[in-house]
């Protein structure tokens, strides 16, 4: 699962295939604009599946069938952990390859459908782990409502690190 094949897509992003053995899904919005839950599983025949939620700041070129370089760094870091599932939502689910891409209005990059999503998969994972990185404050409310939301599931919220801001790092 270490290397990956790369791609680009359009704009020169660069899309890695799923590595052999990994079934990949996504759940995108009607027109496309929005990825509320984007999921790799590597579960062997037979065995109970073992998720981790990574929650990050918003969604790039990923899909069901490529990942971007977070989401495959991310799968690695759950299948060394042991995880089986790998589950990845966002703080806003705005698709933008570059932060300075995500709409100013917190209402238009994050839709009604995204903590929804954020929920389902935390109930799902045994464990959360926020990975959403430093927004611009007026993104505070949309952060704090996602915290409160995967953390109203009982599942333990961890991170890699925080900033000097107090986010966890990405």
């Amino acid at each position: 699962m270490g290397g990956a094949e790369q791609v680009r897509a359009p704009g020169g992003q660069v899309r890695l295939r799923l590595p052999g053995g990994v079934t990949g899904g996504a759940a995108f919005s009607d027109c496309g604009r929005y990825r509320q839950a984007l999921t790799r599983d590597w579960t062997p025949p037979g065995a109970a599946p073992r998720a981790v939620l990574f929650v990050g700041m918003n969604p790039s070129v990923a899909s069901a069938e490529y990942s971007d370089p977070t989401c495959h760094r991310e799968l690695l870091f759950a299948r060394d952990w042991g995880f089986t599932r790998y589950l990845k939502g966002n703080v806003l689910d705005w698709r933008a390859t570059s932060p300075r891409d995500i709409p100013a209005d917190a209402d238009l990059a994050c839709s009604p459908h995204n903590i929804p999503a954020l929920v389902d998969m935390a109930r799902e994972a045994e464990i959360a782990v926020m990975a959403y990185g430093r927004l611009h404050p007026r993104f505070r409310p949309v952060v704090d409502a996602v915290v409160a939301a995967v953390a109203g599931t009982g599942k333990p919220l961890k991170c890699l690190g925080l900033n000097q801001d107090g986010s966890a790092k990405h």
